[in-house]
């Protein structure tokens, strides 16, 4: 595959691994279905491609932070309705926000059944469902600038993107509860919780991260294939809890 530049990601080949940098407002990129099938495209030329042998992810600063996440979601919302003692949201848009949320998913679930390793580097603000997405991913990075914001708590709206599911599989369900139910996670308490790998700092982030990848991909293709495989196989539940999630969504 060649390097792809779209409004909203580049898809860059070094050697055996492919970087794909999200650069703007990704709640923009999933409401553009030109876009979005152009990254799922994208994804399935890289995993055909047999000199491929892992994925890095990265992102611009702002793109997966709290400003557009703010702008998203106000643009989604039409209002509050109290029913009893819930405070539930009306939407603009029902069923524009359920396909939203569906191809969220959807790009999760691809990704734990990626048949090659998946990288991610994170820097900057990280709102909710893509902290959610970050977790699918087999190894983490971040920039000592980056954070998770739980910004999902002010709106009243749930933890999207199986935060739930993976934070008490990797945490355990009392720190996950108390994680999800505060404000944000610095890179260094991430790291402390295992929920990232390594923080790099971003003037040697490039050279540092493609130097592991480089020293992880040296190991025979089968070995990495079955190894996320087979890590993956506890995993399973995601496809029910996504089920449980959507009927229990205000729509």
């Amino acid at each position: 595959m060649e390097d792809l530049i779209n409004d909203y990601f580049e898809v860059k080949i070094l050697d055996k691994i492919a970087t794909i940098i999200i650069k703007k407002d990704v709640f923009k990129l999933l409401k553009s279905k030109d876009s979005s099938d152009l990254l799922f495209d994208s994804l399935r030329s890289l995993q055909r491609d047999t000199k491929i042998k892992a994925l890095l992810f990265m992102n611009t600063p702002d793109c997966y932070g709290d400003k557009v996440y703010d702008i998203f979601i106000e643009k989604s919302i039409k209002s509050f309705k109290k029913n009893n003692t819930e405070e539930l949201l009306e939407y603009q848009d029902c069923n524009e926000r359920l396909k939203e949320n569906r191809i969220l998913n959807i790009f999760i679930k691809y990704l734990i059944n990626y048949n090659k390793l998946c990288f991610i580097v994170l820097s900057g603000g990280i709102v909710t469902p893509f902290f959610s997405a970050s977790l699918a991913m087999d190894i983490r990075y971040a920039t000592p600038d980056m954070y998770f914001s739980l910004a999902h708590n002010k709106y009243g709206l749930h933890p999207s993107g199986g935060l739930p599911h993976f934070l008490i599989q990797q945490i355990g369900y009392n720190k996950a509860i108390e994680l999800m139910l505060s404000d944000k996670v610095s890179a260094e308490m991430a790291l402390e919780l295992g929920l990232i790998n390594q923080i790099v700092a971003k003037d040697k982030m490039l050279e540092t991260v493609i130097k592991d990848i480089e020293r992880i991909i040296e190991f025979p293709s089968c070995t990495l294939r079955r190894t996320k495989r087979l890590s993956n196989f506890v995993r399973n539940s995601l496809d029910d809890y996504f089920d449980f999630e959507a009927s229990i969504w205000n729509l």
